[in-house]
C-alpha cells in the first residue's frame, strides 16, 4: 500500500518556508539600509572636514584680512562698479558718468576681442583636425593594435594634465609675446581633450555599418568614411563647438601672460587697479561667450535636425 500524505501538512511547511525567506529577506533589506545610510553619514561627515579645513587654510574667515568674508566680498564688488549718473549716461567719451566715459577705450578692446576670437577659432579648428585621427587610434574598436590604443591614450591624458596657461608662460618665453604662444597651448589642450571626447563618441558608435562596409570590400579607412562618419559626426561637431566656447575663455586668460588678445587689457587693469575696467572688459567677454553659446546651440540643433531628417 502507497503512503498517504497529508496536503494540509505540506501547505503549512510551504507557508512557513515562504515566511522564512520574506523574513529573512527584509532583515536582510533593512541591514543594507542601515549600512548604506552609514556610509552616507561617513561621507557627508568626511566632506564637510575637507570644506571646513578648506576653509581654514585659505584663511576666507580669518580676522587678520579685515572685515569678516562678506565684507570683504561686498567691498570688492563695490569697487568693480563705475561711477554712473543717470543724467549723464548717454553723453560723450569726455564725460564722468556715462557709459562711454566708462568704457573709454572701447575700439582697442574690440579689436583685442576680436584676436581673442581668433585665437579659440584657429586653436579649436587645428585642435579638431589632429584629434580625429588620432580618435581612432584612441578607440579600442577601431585601434589596429592595443599598444596604440594605450599608448594614443596615455599620452593625450599627459597632455590633458599640463595646464593651458604653464603652457602658454613657457611658449611665450620661447616665442615671445603676442598671439603664436596661446594659439599653440590652446591646440595642444584641444587636441588632447578632444581625442578623448572623439574616441569615446567612436567606442558608442554601432560596429554593424562598418562591417557592411567592410563585407563590401571597403578598406579601413573607408569603414571608417562610410560607416563611423555618418554616426558620430554631430557628437563630433558638438564637442568642437563647445570646446570653441571654453577656448574662448581660455584665450582671454593667457592674454594675461602676454598671449595676446583681450587678457592683455584684463592685466593692465588688474596691475593699475583699475576695477571698473576690469568690469567693463569681463563683461564683454560675458557676452561675447553668451553669444557664441547661442550660436553653437543653433548649430548644435540643426546638425541633430539633419541626422533625424536623413
Amino acid at each position: 500500500m502507497s503512503k498517504s500524505v497529508d496536503p494540509t501538512t505540506n501547505s503549512d511547511r510551504s507557508s512557513w518556508r515562504l515566511e522564512q525567506i520574506v523574513d529573512h529577506f527584509e532583515a536582510e533589506r533593512s541591514r543594507n539600509l542601515r549600512r548604506g545610510r552609514l556610509q552616507q553619514l561617513f561621507q557627508i561627515l568626511v566632506v564637510t572636514l575637507l570644506l571646513g579645513g578648506a576653509f581654514q587654510a585659505s584663511g576666507l574667515f580669518s580676522s587678520y584680512l579685515g572685515d569678516g568674508a562678506l565684507g570683504r566680498i561686498g567691498n570688492f564688488l563695490s569697487r568693480l562698479l563705475p561711477q554712473l549718473h543717470h543724467d549723464r549716461l548717454f553723453e560723450d567719451r569726455a564725460t564722468s558718468g556715462s557709459l562711454l566715459y566708462w568704457f573709454y577705450d572701447l575700439d582697442l578692446w574690440l579689436k583685442l576681442l576680436a584676436e581673442t576670437v581668433q585665437i579659440a577659432i584657429v586653436a579649436t579648428v587645428l585642435g579638431a583636425i589632429f584629434a580625429l585621427p588620432l580618435s581612432f587610434l584612441a578607440a579600442r574598436n577601431l585601434a589596429p593594435a592595443v599598444w596604440v590604443y594605450w599608448t594614443v591614450r596615455r599620452i593625450s591624458e599627459l597632455v590633458r594634465t599640463l595646464p593651458d596657461i604653464i603652457l602658454a608662460l613657457i611658449l611665450v618665453a620661447a616665442f615671445g609675446l603676442g598671439p603664436i604662444p596661446g594659439v599653440i597651448a590652446l591646440t595642444l589642450g584641444t587636441t588632447a581633450s578632444l581625442t578623448k571626447l572623439f574616441a569615446e563618441a567612436n567606442e558608442a558608435a554601432d560596429m554593424h555599418q562598418l562591417e557592411a562596409v567592410q563585407s563590401a570590400g571597403g578598406n579601413w579607412w573607408q569603414q571608417l568614411r562610410f560607416g563611423l562618419m555618418p554616426q558620430v559626426l554631430p557628437n563630433l561637431a558638438s564637442y568642437s563647438l563647445l570646446r570653441l566656447e571654453i577656448n574662448v575663455g581660455g584665450a582671454a586668460a593667457l592674454g594675461i601672460v602676454g598671449a595676446g588678445g583681450i587678457g592683455v587689457e584684463l592685466s593692465r587693469a588688474i596691475t593699475f587697479t583699475e576695477f571698473d575696467t576690469y568690469f567693463a572688459v569681463l563683461i564683454m567677454i560675458v557676452g561675447l561667450i553668451f553669444v557664441l553659446d547661442l550660436t553653437s546651440e543653433a548649430i548644435r540643433d540643426r546638425l541633430t535636425g539633419l541626422e533625424k531628417g536623413a
